[in-house]
């Protein structure tokens, strides 16, 4: 096991453009760490430099959010013997507390299936994601929000944050906002705001692995096309800055992959993304 610092984990970050897009989970948070973003991310290598297995996981365990609520580690891995020599290693995985492995390879669960019976550690899949992205904008219309009569695009603001919070999937509770404030904070974000009006009524952020997430139009709103100028306008953006542009959609939500894929987000269709479950559900 070896601990990335400074240096490393740039190196690391150009080693995984290679392997896009199996690696963008990881990817994603190198990236962030490598532009001075400071987030809470201890980095890992099975090996150095030729390693086959990296997770990114929180530095300081019970942290105030989602994300320490929840003890995500974001994974890569080469390949099934890879991952299952990595999650072995002695000190990676406190093998007593929940965790949630995030952007394993469907294809390597196999590494997963001894944790039960060597380590009483109960697993199970919470998602399987398609994991959408964008090399360049060409397939892409911008939308010019200036000739649009009736509302406007802003950046979110922290006042903004508790009605984002109120409306994720995974939010309602303190750590979920205080991960938005952080979201908010730390990351590029994209409202729609009607004239005359100061609170949003669709919006669009960054997690801190650098997807696209939390995409929302409040129901009175929607069907007026918001989704799509803010991802199409993010997207933009993103591109021109050197961000990478993706995002993960959970298998069975056609509504937000048919929105990303007629914008001309592309996938590998034999790779999917899952998130999986330590020690039971979180609540």
């Amino acid at each position: 096991m070896f601990v990335l610092g400074s240096d490393d984990i740039k190196i690391a970050q150009d080693i995984l453009t290679h392997f896009i897009p199996r690696s963008l989970k990881v990817y994603g948070c190198l990236f962030n760490i490598n532009k001075g973003k400071p987030l809470n991310i201890e980095v890992i290598a099975d090996s150095w430099p030729h390693f086959k297995a990296i997770v990114c996981k929180p530095k300081l365990k019970g942290t105030c959010d989602r994300e320490g609520e929840f003890n995500i580690h974001s994974v890569y891995s080469r390949d099934k013997e890879g991952l299952k020599s990595l999650l072995a290693t002695p000190g990676l995985l406190d093998l007593g507390s929940y965790t949630l492995l995030a952007g394993v390879d469907l294809d390597q669960m196999g590494a997963l299936e001894e944790l039960p019976d060597l380590h009483g550690v109960p697993t199970r899949t919470q998602a399987i994601m398609h994991v959408l992205f964008l090399l360049d904008t060409s397939p892409i219309r911008q939308q010019d929000s200036s000739q649009q009569a009736g509302f406007a695009l802003r950046p979110l603001n922290p006042d903004d944050a508790e009605l984002v919070n109120q409306t994720w999937k995974y939010g309602g509770t303190q750590n979920s906002l205080n991960s938005v404030l952080s979201y908010i904070s730390l990351h590029p974000s994209l409202c729609v705001v009607r004239a005359g009006e100061t609170s949003p009524v669709a919006w669009l952020l960054l997690y801190h692995h650098a997807a696209l997430g939390l995409l929302y139009t409040l129901p009175q709103h929607r069907n007026q096309g918001y989704a799509k100028l803010l991802v199409s306008s993010m997207s933009h953006h993103l591109l021109r800055t050197g961000h990478p542009v993706y995002c993960f959609v959970e298998e069975g939500n056609e509504a937000s992959y048919r929105l990303f894929t007629s914008l001309g987000f592309t996938e590998k269709p034999s790779y999917r993304s899952v998130w999986v479950e330590l020690n039971g559900e979180q609540h």
